[in-house]
């Protein structure tokens, strides 16, 4: 009789606890298998954004008639350090920086951020030759030099070392210095991917125990990531997935040998235990993604954000006509507060002018956008006309004038904008883009610390700044 009761409630005893290890087994591995595919595409993003990034700062230095004059010749090596080389190590982290004429040959080279021998790039030229002819085919296909793409990058083998290389044709701004296409000097990037590279992905990113593989094997909780080149898998960047359901599987398992109503009043504290731990993983998670999105420094959207909303934009114009404008901004004056205060200081003062932009567009359909550098982009929406982006550019100009605090000393810098309004007809994307950079550049040339918002008449293809003024362009200059 003892036998007939014990069996029934040892086997429901043992259904019970079978049955309950099955579930939290099935949800911890369902919630191990989210945090892996959340990661993995949280670095697929990270590194979309670093390609692209590369090739934003590269060309920041190479689209300027400064530049081409120096590559042409004659050249002033120290000249090539702070404004190509040694400069672009030590604030953008490139790792490899080679200037080619157009013929070919190396000019100039800096390698881990001190100039070396012209002739040590034909150490590295099998592997960075092929990107280089990719991006001269490319522009000698082009109609024009409008058409023409003026970067290309790809990632390859270097040094038997993964990398990402970026080649810019190094072009006039102006379109004053004629060139022939196909045949202009080249500036390469190169950032390694399992150096440096991998140390911010730790601190900034928190990807822990991040690291290069060549196989892709994978220890105990770890996803992998191909590095591909065409159909070349160049290897894998690795790091260690937070597991949660396996941790939460782990302590339970003394758990389950309890017996009867011991379990089922574990189990239930245990479930609802299992509910915190997702959620602090989903707030967690919300921190990761937070971070993937917006600029470390200020807290602002970062430029994946911004491109992102900026087409959302352009999709709402195409569909109800809602009129929006883009503003890029860049600091006067930033590059001296940097040098003689120091890069603690220029981080404090882009910290607290994205505070004060932040504080001036708060709207939450507008953006302020960090973009890099001292470089930021607001994106206002529903804009009536001119008179309200010529009152918020006045605005910016008075805040940005407004003294800064740094290092217990005041400190006076300007702001230089170009805006450009989508109303009326259709704009492509790129063309508002590049009225609002075109806008930009008139002012820098006009004397900075001013704004212009480009003019539905304004022309901005291969002319100078003196031509432009003879055109009847909308264009406003605040000092």
């Amino acid at each position: 009789m003892t036998a007939v009761l014990f069996l029934p409630v040892i086997a429901s005893l043992l259904l019970t606890g079978s049955l309950v290890a099955f579930v939290v087994h099935w949800s911890t591995s369902q919630a191990d298998a989210e945090s892996i595919r959340r990661e993995t595409m949280l670095v697929r993003e990270l590194m979309d954004q670093r390609i692209a990034r590369i090739t934003k700062d590269q060309q920041s230095t190479t689209s300027w008639n400064d530049a081409l004059k120096q590559a042409l010749g004659p050249r002033e090596p120290a000249w090539f350090d702070a404004n190509l080389g040694i400069w672009m190590h030590d604030y953008f982290g490139i790792d490899r920086t080679f200037v080619l004429d157009g013929a070919g040959h190396s000019v100039y080279a800096m390698i881990d951020g001190h100039r070396d021998e012209p002739s040590s790039y034909f150490t590295h030229a099998a592997a960075i030759d092929p990107v280089v002819e990719e991006l001269r085919a490319h522009r000698l296909r082009a109609q024009s030099a409008t058409n023409a793409p003026t970067a290309i990058r790809r990632y390859v083998l270097l040094e038997n070392r993964p990398a990402i290389v970026s080649a810019a044709a190094i072009v006039s701004d102006t379109g004053e210095i004629a060139q022939v296409l196909g045949k202009e000097p080249i500036h390469v990037a190169v950032e390694f991917l399992d150096g440096r590279f991998l140390a911010k992905l730790q601190t900034d990113f928190l990807l822990d125990h991040a690291r290069f593989s060549w196989t892709g094997h994978l220890g105990p909780h770890e996803a992998a990531f191909p590095l591909k080149a065409e159909d070349t898998n160049l290897g894998y960047l690795v790091w260690t997935v937070r597991q949660p359901g396996t941790k939460i599987f782990e302590q339970m398992m003394p758990a389950l040998g309890a017996a009867g109503a011991i379990l089922v009043l574990l189990a239930g504290g245990l479930l609802f235990w299992i509910r915190q731990t997702t959620s602090r993983l989903a707030r967690s998670q919300q921190q990761i993604e937070f971070m993937a999105h917006h600029d470390a420094l200020t807290g602002l959207a970062n430029r994946f954000s911004f491109q992102s909303r900026l087409e959302e934009r352009m999709r709402e114009f195409a569909q109800a006509r809602r009129s929006f404008a883009v503003l890029y901004l860049d600091l006067d004056r930033f590059k001296a507060v940097n040098d003689t205060l120091g890069h603690q200081a220029g981080d404090e003062l882009i910290r607290q002018a994205g505070e004060r932009l932040s504080a001036l567009v708060p709207g939450t359909e507008d953006m302020v956008a960090r973009l890099g550098g001292d470089e930021f982009a607001v994106l206002r929406n529903q804009v009536g006309d001119r008179t309200e982006i010529e009152s918020l550019s006045k605005r910016i100009i008075e805040i940005i004038q407004t003294p800064f605090e740094l290092a217990d000393r005041q400190v006076f810098i300007g702001v230089s904008i170009g805006a450009a309004i989508a109303s009326g007809e259709m704009p492509a994307q790129f063309d508002l883009v590049r009225r609002a950079d075109v806008a930009l550049y008139r002012v820098k040339k006009s004397g900075r610390n001013g704004y212009i918002i480009f003019g539905e008449n304004d022309i901005y293809l291969d002319f100078e700044w003196e031509e432009m003024r003879s055109y009847n362009s909308s264009r406003v200059i605040f000092r």
